[in-house]
């Protein structure tokens, strides 16, 4: 068959049609692509380069690795038409060029596969794959007939048909059908991949039944990544808070084991990473961030080291600012190691006065988005005991403690005295809002992170700790016809705390306050001084 210049491969094997000098496996292959085009829609792509070697990555890692990933890829739901899928050969980083101009055949340029899906969804419903190749002067079918079926177990199977002819398109028949197989499992876990790849339209055919080509390609920020896999972003996308910067890491912990480049013995284990990284992540989005300034955490530092006297009767009248709520600090001493630590504390049965618990990060400093520290992030659980004083408030269980963690550098008795300051500090009588910051940076940043798909970083309201003043109702606002004030606050949650009323020392809960109609307010704070205000 003699081959013109095409801009696709699809493109040139609709418009040669059959050949009665081809071979007659080429011509049933290609009827099998002809009729599959005109009996409904089918979604044809184009892989990019960034795409085939996110893939090859996953083919080199063997046989059960790379099918326990590709176990995970939802193929009812990938194939849910019949998807034809090309790509550029490229060999040495650069497009295969013929290895003889008079070769009447040279090296291949494109390879297509045809992904049909056949029987119903779930158990025993199977993949059928045919490829096919471009040379410089000729087309040409693979003999061969890939099937993945979906299991009892939930796994696929591969079986091939008519393997003796395979691999009829790879030059100088260097690789089998298994390996071919295992080529294109690996290719079909990207595509399946959440978040890591993205379509994009490319320039239409004019020859008729052509079928509208899409380029996938990797997403961001998967499209720009180092040797170890771990996107490269520049400085002014990383955040400045830790609460933002694990939210980073979870979602990079996601992509590497779904990439590929988080090795997973089991797919149980695999799995459980997955469910693990979305439960602590939806963890942070409900928790009500607090951020402790400087000098605010040095001061509960100092207390946590030189004051003994009055701990009885604080914790006594000790209490969650919320039900579950996060709390960040950094460079004091607090009796855990790391620089910077952040922690997300939730109440027993929603219940501030009682018990907590929470999972604690510990942190160095200058550390963002390395390998390690994204595989090996890992929480320090621990239990608060409010309720009974007779336990230490803060208690670390040894089973609970990473086993690459040095857990003598944990001081429990001297944590637990900062946590006490801390949060006896949140619990002051009465407190004043403050504006929000003039944050011009966190919006460019918030601008970058936007073109590279990341979570927006959070807005920040500043607290310090002083007496207010309440406002009168009939102050500032009115009400229209429903009730409510207009020009109020809007609709907010107020932290708990103490307060002196009537003569009385009594406990106000966590509650909402403010009216919809002015908006919902979603808030971080920072607990600071007044004269924290100068230095923040």
């Amino acid at each position: 068959m003699r081959n013109s210049t095409y801009n696709s491969l699809i493109e040139g094997l609709i418009d040669n049609g059959p050949d009665p000098m081809a071979p007659e496996r080429f011509n049933a292959s290609l009827m099998v692509l002809l009729s599959t085009l005109n009996a409904g829609p089918v979604q044809a792509l184009r892989a990019a380069q960034n795409v085939m070697n996110a893939a090859s990555k996953i083919a080199r890692l063997g046989d059960e690795p790379r099918q326990i990933i590709f176990d995970a890829i939802e193929l009812d739901r990938l194939v849910n038409c019949p998807l034809w899928l090309e790509y550029d050969i490229v060999i040495n980083g650069n497009e295969a060029v013929p290895k003889d101009a008079h070769d009447s055949s040279g090296r291949l340029l494109r390879e297509g596969l045809l992904i049909i899906r056949k029987g119903g969804d779930g158990i025993g419903s199977t993949i059928v794959i045919r490829r096919f190749g471009e040379r410089v002067r000729t087309f040409e079918a693979d003999p061969a007939e890939w099937r993945l079926t979906r299991c009892l177990g939930g796994g696929y199977e591969m079986t091939v048909e008519n393997e003796e002819y395979a691999p009829g398109l790879v030059d100088q028949g260097k690789a089998s059908a298994r390996w071919l197989g295992g080529q294109m499992q690996s290719l079909l876990a990207i595509l399946g991949a959440p978040k890591l790849t993205e379509l994009a339209d490319e320039k239409p055919s004019r020859r008729r039944g052509v079928p509208p080509l899409k380029r996938v390609r990797m997403a961001p920020p998967w499209n720009n990544v180092d040797q170890d896999g771990i996107p490269v972003l520049p400085r002014d996308a990383r955040p400045a808070y830790v609460y933002d910067e694990l939210m980073d890491r979870f979602d990079m912990f996601e992509g590497l084991i779904w990439s590929g480049r988080c090795y997973h013995d089991t797919a149980e284990n695999r799995r459980r990473s997955l469910e693990n990284c979305a439960k602590r992540r939806e963890m942070l989005k409900v928790a009500e961030p607090f951020v402790l300034a400087p000098i605010m955490a040095e001061s509960a530092a100092i207390v946590a080291a030189e004051e003994r006297t009055g701990m009885v009767e604080a914790r006594r009248l000790l209490a969650l600012p919320f039900p579950i709520a996060w709390l960040e600090w950094r460079d004091v001493d607090c009796g855990l190691p790391g620089q910077r630590w952040g922690m997300v504390i939730e109440a027993v049965d929603d219940d501030v006065q009682g018990d907590a618990h929470g999972l604690i990060y510990p942190l160095m400093a200058g550390s963002y988005l390395t390998y390690d520290g994204i595989i090996r992030l890992r929480g320090l659980y621990f239990r608060m005991h409010i309720s009974d004083i007779s336990k230490p408030l803060i208690e670390f269980s040894s089973e609970h403690i990473p086993a690459d963690f040095d857990g003598t550098a944990i001081d429990q008795e001297h944590f637990g005295r900062f946590m006490l300051a801390v949060l006896t500090f949140l619990n002051q009588p009465r407190m004043v809002e403050m504006k929000n910051q003039d944050k011009r940076q966190r919006a460019v940043s918030n601008r970058v992170r936007a073109d590279r798909r990341l979570s927006p970083l959070g807005a920040i309201r500043e607290v310090r700790l002083i007496v207010d003043q309440p406002v009168a109702a009939s102050e500032g606002s009115t009400r229209n016809g429903t009730g409510d004030r207009i020009g109020a606050m809007p609709r907010h949650q107020v932290r708990a705390f103490w307060r002196y009323r009537l003569g009385k020392l009594e406990f106000v809960r966590p509650h909402w306050r403010g009216s919809e109609v002015n908006g919902v307010s979603r808030r971080r704070y920072i607990v600071m001084r007044e004269e924290d205000r100068v230095q923040c």
